[in-house]
């Protein structure tokens, strides 16, 4: 079985488990607008005995990240990543495909019309993943253009936004929104933003509708975002 993916048995259940995370890396190709990671070296063996470096990387754009409210809304700006928690890390899930619809390899604007058909759906999950074909662009490092990156439109974010239930919104895209755009973030700063989510097509088809997904965010106090652990666990029957 491919690393990413495992059969674990969890109390009386055997469950599949997909790594929706990319693995950190140095020379990982980031948003044009970020910096890139910077490993600073602490202690190495030959001089220390031990090996010990720190990690330099941006609040976003890495594989995968969520976005706190301070982000992208100046009204929020005193919550920082410290607010999310337990509500956050652990929800049924459903995942939308649009992958197809694109008129390459993924589709950059996602509209309202392509989430419209699922929102019963929706309705019933805490938590929504759209693939747009981008997570398969991250996986291969290639660079990114500002102007490339998929994106919920204003109209799908707010068709989102308007559901009560959802605590999780996520993409495999770097961000939400379009270049140099705030809209989707602002109507979506109720919701836990996922983005940079990878190894989205190993969820199985007859599982994509209901699974559980943990997004377990790193709390960094006042931090405009941060990394979080990812993961698909779908019941085997």
């Amino acid at each position: 079985m491919a690393k990413n993916k495992a059969i674990k048995k969890l109390g009386k259940s055997e469950y599949l488990i997909i790594d929706l995370t990319q693995p950190l890396r140095e020379d990982a190709e980031v948003h044009p607008l970020d910096p890139k990671p910077e490993k600073i070296v602490i202690a190495d063996f030959l001089k220390n005995r031990v090996k010990y470096n720190v990690y330099k990387i941006g609040d976003h754009h890495f594989q995968p990240h969520f976005d706190a409210p301070n982000h992208q809304n100046p009204e929020l700006r005193g919550k920082g990543a410290e607010v999310y928690g337990l509500e956050q890390a652990f929800n049924s899930a459903c995942m939308i495909d649009v992958s197809k619809k694109g008129k390459g390899n993924y589709l950059v604007e996602v509209k309202r019309e392509h989430l419209e058909p699922f929102g019963e759906l929706i309705s019933k999950r805490g938590a929504v993943i759209v693939r747009t074909g981008y997570d398969k662009w991250i996986e291969s490092n290639k660079k990114h253009t500002p102007g490339g990156l998929p994106y919920f439109s204003r109209d799908a974010a707010e068709f989102l936004a308007g559901f009560k239930n959802l605590v999780v919104v996520g993409i495999d895209s770097l961000t939400v929104d379009a270049f140099k755009m705030h809209d989707s973030h602002r109507a979506l700063k109720e919701k836990f933003i996922i983005e940079s989510l990878v190894h989205l097509y190993e969820i199985p088809e007859n599982a994509r509708e209901n699974f559980t997904l943990q997004t377990s965010p790193v709390r960094i106090v006042g931090a405009s975002g941060g990394p979080i652990v990812a993961y698909a666990f779908i019941e085997l029957k």
